[in-house]
């Protein structure tokens, strides 16, 4: 099958990271955002991969090739901010009868792709029940498991199966067609076109639309959402294994779990729980707990919780929470 990801977003949310680098290449947990995503889904995407890219779209482009170099992949440029129903109409040129997938980059989940395909399913969609579905999109199913119903952001807790954002379409063909039928139609939220009124014009020609419970979810969408989902993916697996280890022969204390490059030079420090050391960071005379800092920081005579700090930044002080964009230079008396 095909992998279509929208990653053409602003990440406005993530500034001033986002000044310098697009949210899908922010760090966390030892990889970045679109590198989980691809882990994760790497079941499916070994036919084609299409990447939609928008604000500095090359940068993807550039750490996907250097990364994920045997991916089949392929890069469209959404140059107007139109919405997700459009960002997938830019790819009709790959949108066949073939199945397809499409997926969101602004949340790492994990699921069983590979259990995507079912028989007698036009759709099926990644559902999490939540206990507030007020700020999602819910599915409404019937007594046979459909969908029939989409529901955005309901007014009441009635229906609990919140849309991930990731799902499977046996056809893209007619996924297409029923997107290009919302752009001819104008349906617009917002100055956008979004999937769900495209899916919208699924279920009114008759596709039959399942949903399949996902593992887990972890945003990534704001500063305090990629701080925990950090913490999230360090708990699940993620966390250098050798820290403890590395932290008694090297004469600085591990707070598991952590994930630790191993080219960062740390001395006089206390590392943990949930913290990410990314690529050449030096850390001195130092306590960092719940934070990310990424490759290049330099750290001293500080203590941080709740931080992210980032490439090649220097934070030198008395200073606590944080949030420090690219470069930065951070002295606190």
């Amino acid at each position: 099958m095909k992998v279509i990801i929208l990653l053409a977003g602003y990440g406005k949310r993530m500034r001033p990271y986002t000044w310098s680098r697009p949210k899908p290449i922010l760090r966390v947990a030892g990889n970045t955002v679109v590198g989980h995503i691809l882990d994760m889904m790497s079941d499916i995407t070994t036919e084609e991969v299409i990447f939609v890219v928008g604000y500095k779209g090359v940068q993807i482009e550039e750490w996907i090739r250097e990364n994920y170099p045997d991916l089949n992949t392929h890069f469209v440029v959404q140059e107007q901010p139109l919405g997700q129903a459009h960002a997938v109409w830019l790819c009709g040129e790959y949108l066949d009868d073939g199945d397809v997938v499409i997926g969101f980059g602004d949340g790492i989940i994990e699921a069983d792709y590979a259990q995507f395909p079912q028989p007698g399913s036009d759709a099926v969609f990644l559902v999490n029940e939540v206990e507030d579905p007020r700020r999602f999109g819910v599915a409404v199913l019937n007594e046979e498991g459909f969908v029939t119903q989409l529901i955005e952001k309901p007014p009441t807790v009635e229906h609990k199966l919140a849309i991930a954002g990731i799902n499977w379409f046996r056809n893209g063909r007619q996924l297409y067609e029923a997107i290009d039928t919302i752009l001819k139609e104008d349906r617009q939220t917002l100055g956008e076109y979004f999937m769900v009124d495209a899916y919208q014009v699924l279920l009114e020609q008759g596709a039959k639309i399942r949903t399949m419970l996902l593992r887990q979810w972890a945003d990534a969408g704001t500063p305090q959402a990629i701080l925990s989902t950090n913490a999230r993916l360090l708990s699940a697996g993620f966390a250098s294994p050798e820290a403890l280890e590395r932290g008694f022969s090297e004469d600085f204390t591990v707070i598991p779990p952590v994930y630790i490059h191993p080219t960062a030079k740390i001395n006089s420090a206390v590392i943990g729980p949930y913290t990410t050391i990314e690529a050449n960071v030096t850390a001195r005379n130092v306590i960092i707990r719940n934070s990310i800092i990424d490759p290049g920081a330099r750290i001293e005579n500080c203590v941080l919780d709740q931080a992210l700090v980032g490439e090649n930044a220097q934070v030198d002080g008395q200073a606590k929470a944080l949030f420090v964009g690219d470069n930065s230079t951070v002295e606190v008396g």
